[in-house]
């Protein structure tokens, strides 16, 4: 008989999370025991744990191992078949069974401080938002675009109609592949909203939706408001996707002349080899396998109705973001109904998402997982709620918050510019600029333990005065915050 092993408490935990069984599960969930037992392990499982486990799926129904070496885009999309998209569809039932404790698991993912993204979807938006809000959060959550089988009707289940669900299928998995990456260190967790597994729930949500923007005029032009924006962002790619590249061949050739291109110098043939070079280059789209097969459903989410988003967030204690105007007004008019952190951070979120700094446009996962390896999180947290006090009006849902927010800012890095700028300017004073350059080009070197050759010259010049200069450097990130964002300058 083999002997299974055995989980140590230094161990990672079996659930998934990325942390040490004795800093997890240990005294709530005894993976040795369903181990030896040989249980369904899959109801245990942490969000993280159940989105790496989903990935995993994802790669096996679209055989993503076969072959000798790395496959072409092409290859990749033709792997969209219908029975890859029951496959993606049935592993998702898997690991979000019909009858789990939806309520329960979403408690469990609690922390000090998360946020629930319900805002544009599309890569370089939703991208904008985790690298922004990730430099204060512990993390955030992301609902799932895919949708749950059982909560929609038989002719819209993607299990029984697959067909029609290729392309969003793709659409969904390279949603999911630009997350992985925040999702294996554990700043992003994709789950799923109560509604999926309550009809009644979601349906009574449905309404009270419709009902308030009914009652409210407010809302109704916020609605407007945002549809044109949304409009504008994705209307021209959309268009172009759907309108030209989907059309067949014969209707594109038909339609040369009217399309004017002959004025482009374009012959007929070298528009077409165009248009097909633009569908193979296109991650998102994919060619209909022939004239009898029916049309593909196209969605557009920001995850949740802001009803099951403020559920959600109860369960998770977390606050809302988002990036779509409609949904910030809802926050702001239902203020009363919000939980605590929602009342103290959605509106820090709001100005903080529409920074004008550019310097803010260079954040990136590295710098998240900086803020983390260095544990500056909090700090950096608490110094920007700070200056995020000093800097709002009395509405705290103001336009202009994000203006006074960027300017206190602004303050705040250019403070800690001149103090850094400061101890160069000591080193110089004491050491004279011939070996002050020599000592701050070694820098990185000093800082890492390599520095022992400068010690003779160091000795001659005054050992004391720069341990005294390497005191102040190594003191100045908790002395200024801001500094982290120099990194960005």
């Amino acid at each position: 008989m083999v002997r299974k092993p055995k989980i140590g408490r230094n161990d990672s935990c079996p659930c998934g999370s990325g942390n040490k069984y004795k800093h997890c599960c240990e005294g709530t969930t005894d993976w040795n025991q369903i181990i030896r037992e040989g249980r369904d392990w899959v109801p245990y499982l942490s969000i993280r744990g159940r989105n790496i486990l989903f990935v995993n799926k994802i790669a096996e129904a679209l055989q993503m191992d076969s072959g000798p070496g790395p496959r072409s885009l092409k290859d990749c999309k033709a792997a969209f078949t219908a029975d890859a998209v029951v496959k993606i569809h049935e592993a998702l039932m898997e690991v979000w069974p019909p009858n789990i404790d939806i309520h329960n698991v979403l408690r469990n993912s609690a922390t000090d401080l998360s946020g629930l993204y319900i805002g544009d979807y599309k890569t370089q938006y939703i991208q904008k938002g985790l690298v922004r809000h990730s430099t204060y959060s512990q993390k955030l959550l992301v609902v799932d675009p895919f949708v749950y089988p059982i909560s929609v009707r038989d002719k819209y289940n993607p299990i029984l109609t697959p067909e029609q669900y290729r392309t969003q299928t793709l659409k969904n998995v390279n949603f999911w592949f630009s997350l992985l990456p925040w999702i294996e260190e554990g700043i992003v967790e994709v789950i799923r909203t109560p509604a999926d597994f309550d009809h009644k729930l979601n349906w009574d949500s449905l309404k009270r939706q419709q009902k308030k923007f009914e009652e409210n005029e407010k809302l109704q032009k916020a609605a407007e408001v945002s549809a044109h924006e949304l409009g504008a962002r994705h209307k021209e790619e959309e268009a172009f996707r759907h309108l030209i590249l989907s059309a067949p061949d014969d209707y594109l050739e038909r339609t040369f002349d009217e399309l004017g291109l002959e004025k482009e110098s374009l012959t007929p043939q070298q528009f077409l080899a165009y248009i097909q070079q633009r569908r193979d280059e296109d991650p998102d789209f994919l060619e209909q396998l022939g004239p009898d097969v029916s049309g593909q459903l196209h969605m557009f989410t920001t995850g949740a109705s802001y009803d099951i988003a403020m559920l959600t967030s109860n369960l998770t204690d977390s606050y809302l973001v988002t990036d779509v105007y409609s949904k910030w007004k809802e926050i702001e008019i239902d203020r009363d109904s919000n939980n605590a952190k929602n009342e103290e951070w959605s509106p820090f979120a709001k100005a903080f998402q529409d920074l004008e700094l550019k310097y803010l446009n260079n954040l990136s996962l590295e710098h998240a997982l900086i803020l983390r390896q260095e544990e500056r999180l909090e700090s950096l947290r608490v110094f920007l709620r700070k200056v995020w006090n000093d800097a709002r009006s009395t509405n705290p849902f103001s336009e202009a918050n994000a203006q006074l927010l960027a300017d206190e800012l602004h303050e705040e890095v250019r403070k800690a510019e001149e103090e850094w700028k400061q101890i160069d300017r000591n080193l110089i004073k004491w050491f004279g600029a011939e070996l002050s350059a020599g000592l701050l080009a070694a820098g990185p070197l000093i800082a890492s333990g390599y520095g022992a050759f400068l010690a003779a010259a160091v000795a001659s010049a005054g050992a004391v005065t720069l341990t005294a200069t390497r005191v102040e450097r190594k003191s100045f990130q908790t002395k200024y915050p801001a500094s982290f964002f120099l990194r960005l300058k």
